[in-house]
């Protein structure tokens, strides 16, 4: 790659995470797109920015899409060139974002797997209330049925984000973006039950900022911890699905969208900054639908 090539792509990054604030794993991927970019430059002979034009940069789709990658790969990579460029006219190194007309393949996205309400309550009914681990992972299922949490922020929930009595969390999600969450009442038994009986016996004489410990440590528990109960608890429960820690949040979302809730208060509780993101959860069924339809159409 040549040396003004990396400079303006240290300098990209530095704006991915200093104004943009994106997550580290989407900075990691926009990275390695551009760099494949600059590379096909250099390959290509072009030795400046301002010389690529529309044709360019269809060459370089035309050449990414010859090497298999999935839709979703290559529709990533066009992402990250529409934010590269946009960069570029910022900085004013280019005068337009040509990578906004680069058409975008178009993908096909799968449903996710969402739970029924009786399913999420015998899931929850069989951990075993009378052991200090049961009342933990009782609390946790009923907080992410009850909040969206990604299984990330529910590991690593401390006391300074929650706030018991008014049944609200402080979270800062993806990209340093801050969101409050609310969760219901069965969540809220759940967690003082969990915090009277089952953590100071976890706990022992220890100390933690962490809500949901793994042990005597006071460490969190990890995601593949929670993915790993949630399986052994479905299988008890007798459920077939495929079931991860992220399910909860589908079917939280879903849940709230069948019952009435506007779309973007749903963004905003899963932390989405993109509503077209919060869309793929608009599968309500087709009563539902009609039931808003006759309640919000004002000609009979």
């Amino acid at each position: 790659m040549r040396p003004e090539f990396e400079e303006i792509l240290e300098s990209f990054l530095q704006f991915l995470f200093w104004e943009k604030r994106l997550s580290d794993n989407t900075i990691v991927a926009y990275h390695q797109d551009v760099m494949f970019f600059l590379q096909f430059l250099t390959q290509a002979g072009c030795h400046s920015l301002q010389d690529v034009d529309l044709g360019v940069l269809e060459q370089f789709v035309i050449s990414e899409s010859k090497k298999d990658l999935e839709k979703t790969s290559l529709a990533r990579r066009i992402s990250s060139l529409r934010t590269f460029f946009f960069f570029l006219v910022q900085e004013k190194i280019v005068t337009e974002n040509l990578a906004k007309l680069l058409d975008t393949p178009r993908i096909q996205r799968n449903l996710p797997e969402v739970l029924t309400l009786e399913e999420v309550e015998r899931l929850i009914a069989v951990c075993d209330p009378s052991l200090p681990r049961g009342l933990r992972d009782r609390a946790m299922l009923e907080l992410l049925y009850s909040s969206g949490l990604r299984v990330s922020e529910l590991v690593l929930l401390e006391f300074s984000h929650l706030d018991l009595s008014n049944r609200m969390i402080r979270l800062w999600g993806k990209g340093f973006k801050e969101r409050v969450v609310p969760f219901g009442e069965k969540a809220q038994e759940a967690l003082v039950a969990y915090l009277e009986r089952g953590r100071p016996v976890l706990l022992k004489r220890s100390q933690s900022n962490y809500i949901f410990v793994s042990d005597a440590s006071g460490r969190p528990l990890t995601r593949q911890n929670v993915w790993t109960l949630i399986k052994r608890y479905a299988r008890r429960a007798g459920i077939q699905k495929n079931i991860t820690p992220h399910t909860f949040r589908h079917t939280f979302a879903t849940h709230l969208l069948e019952n009435g809730a506007d779309l973007r208060i749903v963004q905003e509780f899963l932390g989405h900054s993109d509503i077209t993101t919060t869309q793929i959860y608009t599968h309500v069924n087709r009563k539902v639908l009609r039931e808003v339809y006759e309640r919000a159409f004002p000609r009979k």
